[in-house]
């Protein structure tokens, strides 16, 4: 005599990922040959609800329970019972929508019933389900109209309920309306003919669009000879099935538990009453059992301990998933996306640290991530290349690349290398160890080189008739890296005046010194020896400023000056522009080490911003409206930008140059529209 034996698996595609656990199906299988399975079967349940926003596992359970208790529980045959069970759900989901206006679910669902080799099924509002047998494929209903009536609404849905049987081995797949709306009619049907659930499943993950959220409950039915039975086989699956029904219901409470079917109760045999005259006995081995359930109760104890936190981690990553599917809902407001990200991301966070181990959970962790990276226009860097490593000793601080030029100012050494860039081999240093300054170094007018503070590149302009890098030194000297003469101090007018220059840059051959203790930034024109003008003081009518925190300045037609609390000011012929720098979406700049703005050989669109803190570079526009950050992908890289020093810009070539303190980095520049 041939068995019955089903195969049941869900599927739930959000973003072209699967998730595990969805809370909007039902499996329930009672004990064969008890009244139950005999006068109702099997039944099993998918339901799709959409809303203003995503319903609640609550809700679903709660609807679930419906469909179970009122089925089951219902007078009659299987199809009145059916019907009358989603009219139930109906109804439930019209007083949820009064309760809940702002809601306003409306919803499908299609009811399986498998009772011996008869298979029956109901559908209301939005759904559909495909059977497979060996020679045809059936599709109920036939057609999927855009004028159906949803469930939760004003109109009474219309339910139809169909019949087929089963034979052999037969596909039945559940599936939301969204498939028929996404998919052509000829390719769902094909997953009639899959060989088995896995292979069903797969199948429709194939066909699913990227950016779809989609459900499907695949039911494999195969008949097997009674003698053959697998008993581990429906071991295995008891959790697909009954223990879906338990759990949820226990996880709903009293309050939403519905009736569902009971196993065959064994049969109680009533204990004889002792014969009279004769003593009743004390049954002394039972003492022998009292360790044993000490035993049990403890490891009843550990189980549902277990249990509950199964279920409390199971109920935090599907609000984390709720969460993430509210956010990345089409037309909601990056305000309340950036919310419920954040709802996600602390419901995640509390799922993994009560269950580190959790794949669901660790799964979750990309598609939350990737989705609050592209809320906050956060661009991955790839490819770092290390054109240069630094040992141990080495503080390198100022960066300055000039076509295949690159001038390190490297603190911890007290020394300015220079190096050839070279595509294969990275950096090279030029001239032997590439060393053209060096602190304690004799000049050729017998003066010393003292600590190294900063270095500019100065191009040609004016009385400068060539383009050199700048150096300045703790003695306040100005000195000029030659080709042919080497290192070279320039004539500087009133430099003793200095009280404690920290920055200098230099635009169209004039000089720019910012001296912090005096609050004024020193402009001077280039003459034949250098600089042997008197200075004028940059800032209108000789006005001073807090320069105390200054950090980085540059200059493109504007002075930009960057502070330690990731401000910037901008000054126009001495003048202070209004700017104010955005705060990005995702927190404050933390730890500014340099800003880039180009300079008069190419002036940049977007005003740059390296955050040690963050890791990262934050890109505005030049009226402080922030555009993007550019992130490493590697976490290692990431760890390197922690260090970083300074940085330059090439938005022509596309290539971002990052001095750190383990190396120096290059990095393709993403295109504006690629972030």
């Amino acid at each position: 005599m041939a068995r019955l034996h089903t195969t049941v698996e869900p599927l739930t595609l959000l973003k072209g990922s699967r998730q595990a656990q969805p809370w909007n199906f039902r499996v329930v299988e009672p004990t064969p040959n008890s009244p139950q399975a005999v006068a109702k079967g099997n039944l099993y349940v998918l339901l799709e609800l959409g809303g203003a926003e995503p319903a609640s596992p609550r809700l679903y359970r709660l609807l679930l329970n419906t469909v179970q208790g009122v089925y089951y529980d219902a007078a009659g045959g299987i199809t009145g019972g059916l019907t009358e069970a989603i009219m139930a759900v109906h109804r439930a989901l019209e007083g949820h929508n009064a309760l809940h206006p702002a809601e306003d679910q409306r919803g499908g669902i299609s009811c399986v019933v498998l009772r011996g080799e008869e298979l029956y099924m109901a559908v209301g509002g939005p759904a559909m389900v495909v059977v497979g047998h060996p020679d045809r494929v059936e599709q109920f209903p036939a057609e999927l109209s855009t004028a159906i009536t949803p469930l939760g609404g004003s109109e009474l849905p219309v339910v139809e309920v169909y019949r087929t049987g089963v034979s052999g081995r037969s596909m039945v797949v559940q599936l939301q309306s969204e498939w028929a709306a996404l998919i052509p009619t000829r390719k769902l049907a094909s997953v009639g003919l899959a060989p088995d659930v896995g292979a069903a499943l797969d199948y429709l993950e194939s066909l699913a669009p990227a950016d779809a959220r989609l459900s499907a409950l695949a039911i494999q039915v195969e008949a097997r000879p009674a003698d053959t039975a697998r008993p581990e086989e429906a071991a295995a699956r008891a959790p697909e099935a009954t223990g879906v029904a338990e759990e949820a219901a226990e996880e709903a409470g009293p309050t939403a538990a519905a009736p569902s079917p009971e196993p065959v109760a064994v049969g109680e045999a009533k204990a004889p009453e002792p014969a009279a005259g004769k003593r009743r006995r004390f049954p002394w081995f039972l003492l022998l059992l009292v360790p044993l359930l000490i035993v049990a109760v403890a490891a009843g104890a550990y189980w549902w301990q277990q249990r509950t936190l199964q279920l409390q981690v199971a109920s935090l990553v599907q609000g984390a998933e709720a969460a993430l599917a509210a956010a990345t809902a089409e037309g909601v407001p990056e305000d309340t996306a950036r919310q419920q990200l954040q709802k996600a991301q602390e419901q995640l966070d509390e799922a993994l640290r009560l269950q580190p181990t959790n794949q669901q959970a660790q799964d979750l962790q990309a598609p939350i991530l990737e989705a609050m990276n592209r809320l906050n226009r956060v661009v991955p860097l790839y490819k770092l290349i290390t054109l240069r490593e630094f040992g141990a000793g080495n503080d390198p601080g100022r960066l300055e690349v000039r076509g295949s030029r690159v001038f390190v100012l490297d603190r911890g050494q007290d020394q300015v290398l220079r190096y050839g860039l070279d595509e294969v081999s990275g950096l090279i240093p030029e001239a032997g160890t590439g060393l053209v300054a060096q602190r304690g170094q004799a000049l050729a007018d017998g003066q010393v080189v003292g600590e190294l503070i900063d270095m500019a590149w100065a191009p040609a302009g004016g009385a400068r008739s060539s383009s050199n890098l700048l150096v300045l030194d703790s003695n306040n000297n100005v000195l000029q890296v030659e080709d042919v003469l080497g290192l070279r101090p320039l004539a500087v007018a009133a430099r003793e005046s200095w009280q404690s220059p920290r920055l200098i840059s230099s635009y169209i051959g004039n000089l720019y010194v910012l001296d912090s203790a005096t609050g004024r930034i020193w402009r001077y024109l280039p003459t034949a020896d250098g600089y042997s003008n008197p200075p004028q003081s940059y800032f209108e009518g000789d006005a001073t400023l807090d320069l105390s925190q200054a950090v980085d300045m540059a200059i493109d037609g504007n002075i930009w000056i960057l502070y330690s609390d990731g401000t910037v000011q901008t000054f126009f012929q001495g003048r202070q522009q209004p700017l104010v720098l955005e705060t990005p979406p995702n927190g404050p700049i933390v730890k500014p080490q340099a800003l880039y703005v180009g300079d008069e050989a190419g002036a940049a669109q977007s005003l740059y911003i390296l955050d040690s803190g963050g890791a990262r570079v934050v890109e505005y526009s030049k009226s402080g409206k922030y555009l993007r950050q550019l992130v490493p992908a590697d976490a290692a890289d990431r760890e390197k930008l922690r260090q970083a020093r300074d940085l330059q810009v090439d938005e022509v070539e596309g290539v971002l140059f990052i001095l750190t303190a383990p190396g120096l980095l290059q990095a393709d520049l993403p295109r504006a529209n690629q972030d």
